[in-house]
């Protein structure tokens, strides 16, 4: 990957600053969505039919079931890198509320999204969402690895930028940061890549700073408005807010037919040391969108 970052730098005017970014390179998995297709059910797919415990109890937010958001079999994932350590094995689900489409910035949004970690998938069995005008349409997944770029809106990207202007003499240009960072994303795709799915890695930024939201509403603090961040309790919750690490990065896909708001994306987080103990119950999902 090091030719590769080197090669681009070069392409859009940043051969100088290639040793900044690649100190800000984070391993990621990209994948794609196709045709959903006769894999086992307990492969990794998005939509349609889940593979859960039999004795599931369906997970629901003002009295009405959430949608089936995807499930990834983490041993198709073992052979990737990644930021941090998923298990070699299971089943990880995610479902949201597809009808009131919780923002993230409130904590009253918690009950829209549940992640389960499930360890021994031969347990579960098939089972359809239930009845819902909202629920998404089978589709397979296709996973390659990927390194990823921090973009502005993050406090990573906010260094990042910070680095290649002092470099650079000037501020770096935005468009060509974002094309080398879209083009390096997609080195190994296998399928031409209209999308910007991803596990782990640096999150693509639509607004702010989701690492800091993601820490004040996790403790109760609305972030809709200035008051959450004006919270006497802010600024001490910032000071290890960057323990949040992307899980999912979901993006609006016109061919699986979804769309977050005005084409946005989905974002699932989760504390590195929750990842570690497997404990997926504290994780906070946000919408961003143009």
């Amino acid at each position: 990957m090091s030719d590769t970052l080197d090669e681009l730098a070069d392409r859009f005017g940043f051969a100088s600053q290639a040793p900044i970014l690649r100190k800000y390179l984070l391993p990621s998995i990209g994948f794609a969505l196709g045709p959903d297709s006769a894999r086992g059910l307990d492969s990794s797919r998005l939509g349609g039919a889940a593979a859960l415990p039999r004795a599931f109890e369906w997970p629901t937010n003002l009295g009405r079931p959430l949608e089936f958001l995807l499930q990834l079999n983490l041993s198709e994932l073992s052979e990737f890198r990644l930021p941090f350590s998923l298990p070699p094995e299971g089943m990880l689900t995610f479902f949201y509320d597809l009808k009131e489409y919780p923002w993230g910035y409130d904590p009253k949004d918690l009950d829209g999204f549940r992640v389960y970690f499930f360890p021994d998938v031969r347990e579960l069995r098939q089972q359809m969402t239930p009845a819902s005008e909202y629920a998404l349409a089978g589709a397979s997944m296709t996973f390659w690895a990927a390194d990823s770029l921090p973009t502005p809106g993050s406090r990573a990207g906010a260094r990042l930028l910070a680095e290649l202007e002092t470099s650079l003499g000037s501020e770096p240009d935005l468009d060509d940061l974002q094309e080398l960072s879209s083009e390096l994303f997609g080195v190994h795709a296998p399928v031409e890549q209209r999308s910007c799915h991803q596990i782990g890695g640096h999150s693509n930024n639509i607004q702010g700073d989701m690492q800091l939201e993601a820490q004040l509403v996790m403790h109760g603090l609305y972030c809709g408005d200035p008051s959450g961040y004006d919270d006497l309790r802010a600024k001490k919750l910032e000071s290890s807010c960057e323990e949040w690490m992307l899980l999912l990065q979901l993006d609006s896909d016109d061919e699986a037919g979804f769309m977050w708001g005005d084409a946005g994306m989905l974002y699932c987080w989760a504390r590195a040391s929750d990842i570690e103990k497997r404990d997926f119950s504290k994780t906070w999902m946000a919408l961003e969108c143009f």
